[in-house]
């Protein structure tokens, strides 16, 4: 806090001035305050007060006050506050983070024009421009966003021409989160391999309010045909196998080739865990955006619904209308098990988007993980949980919010507590997550789940295997699977269903 102030006395006597800095958290009718002292002598004072203050993590509609006041004053004497010129310029300075984001943490889209997302773009193809969305949070307003900047990095980490600092086109008013749109033009002989895109917010007063890190928002430039791997690994796997043992390998190919894939239901997955998921375990699921990580939640959930076990559902980037939505699709109408006490919804999105929450259970703010595990424990039915589950999706948006220990806390804090009443807890995340968190909730999990979306000659497709399962034998190749109207995930399988 920098003030001018004119004080009119004698030149000996001296007054004393207090600067403060309060903040109060919306519902709380009490102050949190920090103040300090300072003399001052007789004339034209230049005073400048620093008030320690803790690093605070404020709600929405949390409100902050700065003052200045005269603690002393001798008989007679006059103070006055100087303001509104440049050389007397009366200023608060409010070092603030995180007051602008994206929203939620991986929000970022990239597309062709005709609407098809990667990760994958061919170096051939004659729809090379690439178009890249983002949503943007303010906590002070679309007004306080300067622009938004967006950056094209190559495989080497060097930022590519026109792509560099590029200013994308967004809205001059309205709501927050709001979009911003950015295209870049790739050319045909372009660096083979993986591509960045990096965001930066820019407030009002030119500071960088955000900078997104490295690998967060990811796309590969690929030659025409081709195949990612595992797969681009079976022509050489063949041709081995012919050499190995001559035309009758090459035979057993071909038949293999003309072989048909039988689809099986949803059940398959407890074959690939070697059994259904027991009461007691912590899963971590992993995977790229539409690799089917909420459906995959919502299946879950609907088996565990469908035998009567007690399930707690915690949204931190959907609404959970939307989420009753889907599962009604699938055949789950859960109105029935909300209304039985069997499902509970956290709602830690609608805060977020910025609307009243209509859940009983809500959280003001994904900052606040201490509130939100707090509130996912009294939405636990102890000890009538046995058998129950825990559906955290997901932990991605909270890695712009919080730290990434508070995070891992969270997680082991949460799933120690599912456990302990013999159920199973359910975390999502996704690849824009820290590789620090991510191996610590690797290390912290009973069982890994990897899923994957991915191009294979021009068409969309998707997988899914078990990296890991602690004291349990489970199989660990990668499952075909795909995503059907009114059924969800149906795998992929050489043999019909017995």
């Amino acid at each position: 806090m920098s003030v001018w102030i004119d004080y009119k006395f004698n030149k000996t006597a001296l007054a004393s001035i207090q600067g403060a800095f309060s903040y109060r958290f919306p519902g709380v009718n009490s102050w949190t305050n920090s103040n300090s002292t300072q003399k001052i002598s007789s004339g034209l004072n230049n005073v400048t007060l620093n008030l320690p203050v803790q690093t605070t993590q404020l709600v929405e509609q949390s409100s902050i006050a700065i003052e200045v006041s005269v603690v002393s004053l001798p008989k007679n004497a006059t103070i006055a506050l100087v303001w509104g010129s440049s050389s007397s310029r009366s200023l608060v300075v409010i070092p603030m983070s995180g007051y602008a984001t994206l929203f939620p943490l991986t929000p970022v889209s990239i597309k062709d024009t005709s609407g098809n997302a990667g990760p994958l773009f061919y170096l051939n193809s004659p729809n090379n421009l690439l178009v890249v969305k983002v949503l943007v949070q303010s906590a002070l307003g679309l007004g306080d966003i300067q622009r938004v900047n967006m950056t094209v990095l190559d495989p080497n980490g060097q930022s590519v021409k026109r792509g560099t600092n590029e200013t994308m086109q967004g809205p001059s008013t309205g709501p927050c989160p709001c979009g911003f749109v950015g295209v870049w033009s790739y050319l045909s002989n372009s660096t083979q391999g993986t591509y960045q895109v990096l965001i930066d917010i820019v407030d009002i007063q030119n500071n960088v309010a955000h900078a997104s890190s490295p690998s967060t928002s990811t796309f590969l430039l690929v030659p025409p045909g081709y195949i990612p791997f595992p797969y681009n690994l079976i022509p050489y796997i063949v041709i081995g196998g012919v050499a190995a043992s001559g035309g009758a390998a090459g035979g057993i190919f071909y038949r293999r080739k003309k072989r048909k894939s039988y689809l099986i239901p949803f059940d398959h997955f407890n074959t690939l865990t070697g059994g259904e998921l027991n009461g007691g375990t912590a899963v971590t699921v992993e995977g790229n955006t539409g690799s089917g990580k909420s459906l995959l939640l919502e299946q879950l959930m609907g088996e565990d619904l469908r035998k009567g076990r007690p399930c707690v559902f915690v949204t931190t980037g959907d609404f959970p209308s939307n989420i009753r939505a889907n599962m009604k699709t699938l055949g789950f109408d859960v109105s029935g098990y909300e209304q039985n006490g069997l499902l509970t919804f956290v709602d830690g999105y609608s805060a977020e988007a910025g609307q009243e929450s209509k859940e009983k259970i809500s959280v003001p703010s994904l900052g606040d993980l201490t509130t939100l595990g707090i509130k996912i424990t009294s939405a636990l039915p102890s000890p009538s949980f046995k058998g129950g589950g825990l559906y955290f999706d997901s932990l991605t948006p909270l890695a712009s919010k919080a730290k990434p220990e508070s995070i891992v806390s969270l997680v082991q804090s949460v799933g120690a507590r599912v456990k302990g009443l013999s159920g199973k807890a359910f975390f999502t995340v996704g690849l824009g997550v820290d590789g620090n968190v991510q191996r610590q909730l690797e290390d912290t999990a009973d069982c890994i789940v990897q899923m994957e979306a991915f191009e294979e000659s021009g068409s969309r497709k998707r997988r899914l295997r078990i990296a890991k399962f602690r004291a349990r034998k489970h199989q660990e190749g990668w499952a075909l699977f795909t995503i059907e109207d009114g059924k969800g995930i149906i795998f992929y399988s050489k043999k019909p269903r017995k």
